[in-house]
């Protein structure tokens, strides 16, 4: 398990999916701090649930 997963082990976003998606951007923004969303997720369909 992962920091952002224990982070967020609580969170309740109404969809797996979305819990989901939480960790992982926490996780690409904790990488790259100062770049901009479409900077920081590797493809375009990231960059849209972002």
């Amino acid at each position: 398990m992962t920091w952002a997963a224990e982070e967020f082990a609580g969170a309740q976003l109404g969809d797996a999916r979305l819990n989901h998606r939480l960790i992982q951007l926490t996780e690409r923004f904790a990488d790259k701090p100062t770049a901009s969303i479409p900077g920081a997720c590797p493809d375009w369909s990231e960059t849209q649930g972002a």
